[in-house]
């Protein structure tokens, strides 16, 4: 005959512990995302791939600064932030009111969008990968704090 016992009390005492980890996990994971979109949104300035859709080639073909938009000196591009707000919201975006104009156009202007948002507010497929890996990445970390690696 063969028994075995087994003593839970380590597992018991570290599940008492996984709500608080998961969390802090979810709060990581916000700040993650919101880093993650707001990083990509200032860099669309400077690398079209990371734009939602190409920008409208200027119609001063002849001038020779860059584009307002992407002036080295803007601050649009530099205004680009996160906060996080509550339990369960990132809020991305910038203080500068002509923002969306350049993010959805104009009647007189053409769109040229930075946020990583689609025309229908949808986040691009792109960065929801980016996003799903820091997510997972964000929770792994604080499992792994609660359960060792």
């Amino acid at each position: 005959m063969i028994t075995v016992t087994i003593d839970t009390s380590d597992l018991t005492r570290k599940l008492a512990d996984f709500p608080a980890a998961l969390a802090r996990a979810q709060r990581k994971a916000l700040d993650y995302i919101g880093s993650r979109v707001a990083s990509d949104a200032t860099r669309a300035f400077k690398n079209a791939s990371l734009r939602p859709s190409p920008w409208a080639p200027r119609k001063d073909t002849k001038a020779t600064h860059p584009l307002l938009i992407k002036h080295p000196e803007g601050g649009l591009w530099k205004s680009i932030d996160h906060r996080l707000e509550g339990e369960d919201t990132v809020v991305i975006g910038t203080d500068k009111e002509y923002a969306i104009y350049h993010q959805q156009g104009t009647k007189n202007m053409p769109a040229r969008p930075f946020f990583p948002i689609d025309k229908y507010g949808q986040l691009t497929p792109r960065i929801m990968r980016k996003i799903k890996a820091d997510v997972e990445a964000a929770y792994k970390e604080e499992i792994d704090a609660v359960f060792g690696q």
